[in-house]
């Protein structure tokens, strides 16, 4: 029996990919979960698994070559008693305008109290962790599942030499600049040689990644321009009580950032407004979101990114800030999985230490708003008639028009603005 291998949407935004490399070449056994190939999307470089045990009896989309989400790259065969004709025969009853969805790869979502039942692993990884008598909990993937090359950080069970361990796009590179990794210490996890430690141990200057990040950004802000109706509502934030209440929080050992407290005051106004915490997608499905999910824009060396913190209305100030801290940690070592850059309505854009003061953001492709926060500076104000001197910062917030008017939008930012002047730890 044949079967289809379709390539996936591996990101809100993405419409295509590049086939970087195939790990599997045609005739290669190959097992559900194992690694099939690589897939340069508008995000980064990503792991496709296999979806079906099997053998690779066709090859579609070549290495270099450009396919659409959903599009046919490679066939499965259950055994290797296929033939050409088989393959042909497939392929011409194959109705091309009834794609497929592939099957979304799985990511184990929490990495705490984990037994080894409860791991998420690839079922080769997890074949030869039980035939190597390997401790699966100790183990630290580069994703969120482990896979074969994960359990490379163990030594051979044989020569008790310790293999190389460098991700793929880390190996791609180092390939074609024909670098030498003997000398490299890897910065990842468990030592795992990445990107970054190939570009600062050679001086490279990655200029391929920086023009596709640039079409990538430039793909994403096009099309919400051209698809998004924004409008645009401007304030001021007084800061005097939130800067106090940093103030004394640090005393107790609490360093909160602002970052974390827009989070909460955002996530406290969804639940004044439910009917804001919306979304309004491109084929016309428009419905009120339960939780409260929030981005944040992050810079890195690997490009700009927008990491989502979920379900921020379960949590309690401290949480939203160590949450926060993590994603922007993985951000910086590229180690996003595609459900980290998902599912977000609203994302925090802060360029206050560029001592800018204010700026009209762009909304992300499936969010509803963007928040662009300015820097803190200190002006007057009129307070009972007298003349004061305080701290404020300005706040734009760029809203969808098709999922919000100006209205409930007007009232979301009021009470976004109310949450910051008055702020307190509690959920």
């Amino acid at each position: 029996m044949l079967f289809e291998v379709n390539l996936p949407s591996l990101s809100p935004t993405m419409e295509d990919g590049k086939i970087v490399k195939w790990i599997k070449k045609e005739n290669d056994p190959i097992l559900s979960g194992e690694v099939l190939f690589e897939v340069e999307t508008d995000k980064a470089t990503m792991e496709y698994e296999s979806p079906e045990d099997g053998y690779v009896a066709k090859i579609i989309s070549k290495e270099g070559e450009t396919a659409d989400v959903n599009q046919l790259v490679a066939i499965i065969s259950d055994d290797l008693s296929f033939t050409q004709e088989d393959i042909n025969n497939f392929l011409k009853s194959r109705d091309t305008n009834n794609k497929i969805q592939t099957p979304k790869i799985p990511v184990l979502e929490n990495d705490q109290n984990l037994s080894p039942d409860s791991i998420s692993i690839t079922p080769l990884a997890k074949k030869l962790a039980l035939k190597n008598n390997i401790d699966i909990t100790k183990i630290k993937p580069n994703s969120r599942r482990i896979h074969t090359e994960d359990l490379d950080i163990t030594k051979d069970q044989d020569n008790n030499i310790l293999r190389l361990f460098i991700s793929p796009l880390a190996k791609k590179i180092s390939t074609e600049k024909s670098i030498n990794l003997s000398n490299i210490n890897g910065s990842g996890p468990n030592n795992r040689i990445i990107l970054r430690d190939v570009i600062d141990a050679n001086q490279l200057s990655d200029n391929s990644n920086i023009n596709k990040l640039r079409q990538a950004i430039a793909k994403a802000t096009l099309h919400s321009k051209n698809n998004i109706p924004h409008f645009y509502l401007n304030t001021k934030v007084n800061m005097s009580n939130l800067l106090k209440f940093r103030k004394d929080q640090k005393l107790k050992g609490n360093k909160y950032s602002l970052n974390a407290i827009l989070m909460q005051a955002i996530s406290k106004a969804f639940k004044a407004f439910p009917d804001s915490n919306c979304t309004y997608k491109d084929n016309g499905e428009f419905f009120i979101n339960d939780h409260h999910n929030i981005g944040i824009a992050v810079d890195s060396k690997f490009g700009l990114k927008m990491p989502v913190i979920k379900k921020i209305n379960d949590l309690s100030l401290k949480q939203i800030n160590s949450n926060l801290n993590d994603k922007i940690n993985l951000t910086r070592d590229n180690k996003l999985s595609p459900s980290d850059l998902s599912d977000g309505v609203i994302s925090i854009s802060n360029l206050g230490s560029f001592n800018i003061r204010s700026f009209d953001a762009i909304i992300l492709p499936g969010q509803t708003y963007i928040l662009a926060v300015g820097q803190i500076f200190e002006d007057v104000f009129v307070d009972k008639g007298k003349i004061e001197i305080g701290s404020f910062i300005n706040l734009t917030l760029s809203c969808d028009h098709r999922a919000v008017d100006g209205v409930l939008a007007s009232q979301f930012l009021s009470s976004i603005v109310q949450n910051m002047e008055i702020i307190s730890d509690d959920k």
